[in-house]
């Protein structure tokens, strides 16, 4: 890989705050290209508004983000074309799929690995994964995000005291045992639960100490987090690092999250960790809300030491690809 300094853009077919963070962190220029309807209808468009964004920005480096694969293996086939320098940043289901186990969608997750010039990737055991498919990694995990100052959040009034399920509803979190686990909670605690279920808790019962608050407004969910007394977000993939931890540390609050060696290496502060069971979640929930100031303590201390490693980290990635 020759990178040439210069222009650097990023195009993504989604927003996802981790490609935020990091546009702002190595101030590239983000393109974040959507667009609505059927996939029949939508991929096509997209495929030429790429091409038209690369063809009037001419940069010199390219950063995509990945999911989309579509946009991955375009990437790759349009470098050359243009002659520009590739970084695909690698989320956990273009290198390590949870929802997608057909061999053509692996095969294409090998290719955007050769395409690229470097991937990024969030932790070792995903690095070993691209790096087995001939491909070349960089680990950079999530930067901590930046969050609503906490003497100006506006906090709303909730019930107390209460936690806090960072949620999507996506098939590798275990909502449903959260909801059981919820039940188990002594009496006074509620569980928020975030984002749309979409229908899929029709049927379900919700206990009564539940509120699902659906999508909030970016202040209001910070502010939620902020005030909880221990944050939760839960993911059955091995080598996951959910984006809900980085936001606890962000705001300093206690972690429940799941027993995995990814989680337990990389948040090894302020931390509980649970099996998706309603009896192992029910306790890691009340020894976190019990433990509360020590944990929160902890995790101050976590949030200054992530920064630190993760400035050096993007230093080492700036020299690599000649980033301004």
């Amino acid at each position: 890989m020759d990178p040439r300094a210069g222009r650097a853009v990023w195009i993504t077919w989604e927003r996802h705050r981790r490609t935020r963070e990091l546009c702002r962190a190595f101030d590239i220029q983000l393109f974040e290209l959507t667009a609505r309807g059927p996939r029949l209808f939508r991929h096509p468009l997209l495929l030429l508004r790429t091409v038209v964004c690369l063809a009037s920005t001419r940069p010199d480096t390219v950063f995509v983000q990945s999911p989309s694969i579509l946009l991955g293996l375009w990437g790759g086939i349009l470098k050359r074309v243009f002659g520009y320098t590739y970084v695909a940043d690698l989320h956990n289901e273009a290198v390590e799929p949870f929802n997608y186990s057909f061999a053509a969608y692996h095969m294409a997750l090998a290719w955007i690995a050769r395409l690229a010039d470097l991937c990024l990737v969030t932790n070792d055991p995903l690095k070993s994964i691209v790096e087995g498919r001939g491909g070349r990694a960089f680990v950079l995990p999530d930067r901590v995000p930046a969050v609503v100052d906490g003497e100006t959040a506006a906090t709303p009034h909730r019930r107390t005291p209460y936690v806090v399920f960072i949620c999507s509803y996506a098939p590798d979190e275990p909502y449903l045992e959260v909801l059981s686990a919820a039940s188990r909670l002594s009496d006074g605690m509620t569980v928020y639960i975030t984002g749309n279920p979409q229908g899929v808790l029709r049927g379900v019962s919700i206990p009564a100490n539940v509120s699902l608050t659906g999508y909030l407004p970016a202040a209001e969910y910070e502010a939620l987090l902020r005030g909880a007394d221990a944050v939760i977000d839960l993911t059955r993939m091995d080598n996951c690092l959910v984006c809900g931890a980085y936001e606890a540390v962000a705001v300093e609050r206690p972690l429940v999250t799941s027993d995995t060696r990814a989680l337990r290496t990389y948040f090894n502060r302020g931390t509980v960790y649970a099996d998706h069971t309603p009896e192992s979640l029910a306790a890691a929930i009340q020894q976190a809300v019990a433990q509360k100031t020590r944990l929160a303590e902890e995790m101050r201390l976590l949030k200054l030491e992530l920064g630190e490693r993760w400035n050096e980290g993007a230093e080492q990635l700036r020299r690599l690809l000649a980033l301004s």
